[in-house]
């Protein structure tokens, strides 16, 4: 019969904590009631149960043990709120990151135990693009067009910075900027950026043709890209933060974006150093960029 009793009172909590999962779940107060109810049928239950074979000690030490199930249900109702809230914080991550960079890189995130994600400085490599011409491209086309091509041409950049495992920090416009080596660290963070930014061009060749035959305008973009130390973290107000980078290295890319021509892809010195074996580039040129005392060299990527 103890027997019998013992598993009435597993089963009991098992319905327990069923009924405080659908409660956390969906606030329903009428779950309440059947907690109580469970709460009342397990509690006279474990004591005409367990009275007798506890003897003296359930005598000394009634309040104790009369309370034993409440404490053992508070706490199974503490550590599954603490789960829930657990899930609840991975869940507005997960949405909050799967934005900018691809599902590998929200996974590697939500597992790691030591990323920081406020204030770091490290080298990353920065990507600038944008539309060339597309203020003359605006007065031509129709409003809906134009979204419908900056769209689709975000959605080729976009796929190719993912493929990389790149992350996508904003739209500016007609312009990206993405960065690679941070959150997640990639040694080979250079190569993967111009690897990219081959794809996306070799890609946009076949997306100006297609928007040239709907509507008659050329469509192509320009990109720059810079290698440097910058500052990594979420930047804002308590109330609207962005994840983004902060630094020269930032802007040199920008500049140097504004010196690439349809269709090219232009790359700073650091860049090159660290890639100069793994494509190829045309001579260097130094030219004057907004912002620096100094001309700067760069490199045109050669592809086909």
């Amino acid at each position: 019969m103890l027997e019998f009793y013992s598993l009435v009172l597993l089963f009991i909590l098992y319905l327990t904590i069923k009924v405080v999962n659908k409660y956390l779940r969906t606030n329903d107060t009428n779950y309440v009631l059947v907690l109580v109810v469970l709460l009342f049928v397990f509690f006279n239950l474990w004591l005409d149960t367990y009275s007798q074979i506890l003897g003296n000690f359930a005598e000394h030490f009634k309040i104790i043990v009369n309370a034993l199930p409440v404490i053992i249900i508070a706490a199974v109702v503490h550590l599954e709120g603490l789960r829930k809230k657990e899930e609840r914080e991975k869940k507005r991550t997960r949405e909050f990151f799967s934005k900018y960079v691809s599902e590998k890189i929200v996974d590697s995130l939500l597992g790691s135990e030591t990323l920081e994600l406020g204030g770091e400085k490290h080298p990353v490599t920065v990507i600038f693009t944008d539309v060339r011409g597309f203020t003359s491209l605006s007065e031509r086309m129709d409003p809906k067009q134009i979204v419908e091509a900056l769209n689709g041409h975000f959605d080729i950049i976009t796929d190719e910075i993912f493929k990389e495992e790149g992350t996508v920090l904003k739209y500016i416009g007609d312009a990206t900027m993405a960065v690679f080596n941070a959150p997640i660290l990639q040694p080979d963070h250079a190569e993967r950026a111009v690897r990219a930014c081959i794809n996306i061009q070799r890609r946009m060749r076949e997306y100006s043709r297609h928007i040239h035959e709907r509507f008659g305008v050329d469509f192509t973009i320009g990109i720059g890209i810079n290698t440097g130390e910058v500052v990594v973290g979420n930047i804002g107000s308590h109330r609207y933060m962005d994840y983004t980078i902060i630094g020269d290295a930032v802007n040199t890319a920008s500049r140097l974006n504004g010196q690439a021509k349809a269709g090219e892809i232009v790359v700073s010195e650091s860049t090159y150093q660290l890639i100069k074996d793994r494509f190829t580039f045309s001579e260097p040129a130094e030219v004057a960029v907004k912002g620096k005392a100094q001309p700067v060299k760069i490199y045109r990527v050669i592809y086909e």
